[in-house]
């Protein structure tokens, strides 16, 4: 069977899910400050905000602090937005933390090195840095901006050196923590004999990035602590090292900045786990294909109902084949666990549904379409309403020109001639109620009112010949979204079924 199944609905669907962001900035970068009695002197600050963000909106959002504030924002907030935009990462605010200058000289050293050391003579006052980020920086951007609670802390090169020592000192106060470029040597390999004896104590779920290029991986003790991290990282702290060659110690940003944040991020989507066909009928020892349609996530899969894990089934290029009966649940696995998400369908073990011999009187070319005005909120029952036109559902039919655009219902009846033994897959799309009978039966219920559009799908054995069809249909507001999907499972196809095997009765 093709893989190229269904990749047609893939695309329609993915249309309908997945809506761009905006790459603009729709919010000035605020600056504030705060005066800092642990380290005595006012610091600057520099806040971004998301750009969705409403003043007196109940939204909050996680809050990522970026150390050298005046040489990282700028970089660091692109390529965020650009993650963002490719739908990688959540909005969040960024904070910028700009380094103090006294004199004209750049206390950096002073506040990112965790112990005095000869050169440079102002070192050795990572500990206050980190109490004003514990007690009085977070705290205040907490309650000053809508943040969730949920922080990480960016740094380079020294500032590197401040997030592992962070992460070792307070291991609590931040979620995620990326380091670029950072000089582990630092004081003979100190923060590298530090990591030996803490790394096992750590709290689970902590997120930690190292990134470096190939020169300062070995030049700078990151490959040293590459190695204590492969014999002492506990199971519970998520952690990646990259190195990039033919990059310099600049340079090695930006890429570094775009990857960790995915790597963070890994797994976040503001869509659903979503596969298709969503549920159905399964001959006996008659596999079925299942697409996935999420994209750059770890998926996984089991067909006993139960809920996978990593020794799970991995979901290969976008599908996999089950056989009935199966109770399928497709579970999408995130960096840190909190964007888990799980889709789950039931897949009956059954038989064909019987055809009936071709009927009189009907008519190639549709379905009769019947309209209704009224409010529903559900479907009603049609055989207690009489409709005020009746026409036909052909090629030419358009929902949106119908008389009315709100509170009206759309009752589809005739046939639908199918042309040999298979299996057969329709999708209802709609934003308001729909459902699907064939004969007596309800294939797909996607009945209710919503503001955004719903999708169905349910995969069944056919026989050749003719089944009685039924697609009903209400709209409550002007946004209407309506459409009978067949996926052509030779072709990969999803289209309107041809109506040259549609009918109607005359």
């Amino acid at each position: 069977m093709k893989k190229t199944i269904f990749l047609s609905l893939l695309t329609f669907i993915l249309v309908l899910l997945l809506q761009p962001l905006c790459y603009a900035q729709n919010h000035p970068v605020l600056s504030d400050s705060i005066y800092s009695d642990i380290l005595k002197e006012q610091r600057s600050i520099q806040v971004l905000l998301p750009d969705d963000y409403k003043p007196g909106s109940a939204e909050k959002y996680e809050v990522i602090y970026i150390t050298d504030g005046e040489w990282a924002m700028d970089p660091f907030s692109f390529v965020y937005k650009w993650a963002q935009g490719e739908n990688f990462v959540p909005p969040a605010i960024i904070v910028s933390v700009p380094n103090k200058y006294i004199n004209n000289a750049n206390q950096r050293d002073r506040d990112f090195l965790p112990v005095h050391v000869p050169q440079p003579a102002i070192s050795g006052r990572a500990g206050n840095f980190l109490s004003f980020f514990k007690n009085e920086l977070i705290p205040y951007i907490d309650k000053t901006y809508p943040s969730n609670g949920t922080s990480s802390l960016y740094g380079h090169s020294y500032g590197g050196l401040f997030v592992l020592y962070a992460l070792l000192a307070e291991p609590q106060l931040f979620e995620s923590y990326y380091a670029t470029d950072p000089p582990f040597r630092f004081n003979d390999d100190y923060l590298i004999k530090m990591a030996a004896g803490k790394l096992e104590n750590l709290p689970p779920d902590k997120i930690l990035w190292l990134a470096g290029n190939d020169l300062t991986y070995k030049g700078q003790g990151i490959e040293r602590l590459d190695s204590v991290l492969r014999d002492k990282a506990p199971a519970g702290l998520h952690w990646k090292m990259v190195t990039y060659p033919n990059e310099t110690h600049n340079s090695v940003r930006l890429k570094a900045m775009y990857d960790g944040i995915k790597f963070s991020y890994s797994g976040y989507s503001n869509a659903p786990v979503s596969f298709h066909p969503m549920n159905g009928i399964l001959l006996k020892d008659k596999p079925a294909p299942i697409v996935v349609l999420n994209r750059d996530l770890d998926l996984r899969y089991t067909t006993d109902s139960t809920e996978p894990d990593m020794t799970s089934e991995k979901v290969m290029n976008s599908m996999f084949f089950i056989t009935g009966p199966a109770q399928v649940t497709v579970k999408a696995f995130s960096t840190s666990g909190k964007y888990d998400k799980i889709a789950r369908g039931n897949f009956e073990l059954g038989e064909a549904l019987p055809s009936v011999p071709q009927p009189k009187k009907i008519k190639q070319g549709g379905l009769k379409c019947s309209y209704y005005k009224g409010s529903w909120d559900k479907l009603s029952d049609f055989k207690s309403l009489k409709p005020i036109q009746t026409g036909v559902a052909d090629s030419l039919f358009n929902i949106n020109k119908l008389p009315g655009k709100t509170n009206f219902a759309c009752l589809l009846e005739g046939y639908f001639e199918i042309p040999r033994d298979d299996y057969y897959v329709f999708a209802l799309v709609s934003n308001d109620g729909s459902r699907l009978f064939l004969g007596d039966k309800l294939i797909i219920d996607n009945d209710g009112v919503r503001s955004a559009e719903s999708i169905k799908t349910f995969i069944l054995p056919l026989k050749k010949g003719f089944y009685p069809v039924r697609v009903e249909y209400l709209q409550k507001d002007e946004s209407s979204v309506f459409q009978l999907l067949n996926v052509n499972m030779e072709t990969g196809n999803a289209t309107n079924y041809p109506f040259s095997f549609q009918y109607y009765v005359k």
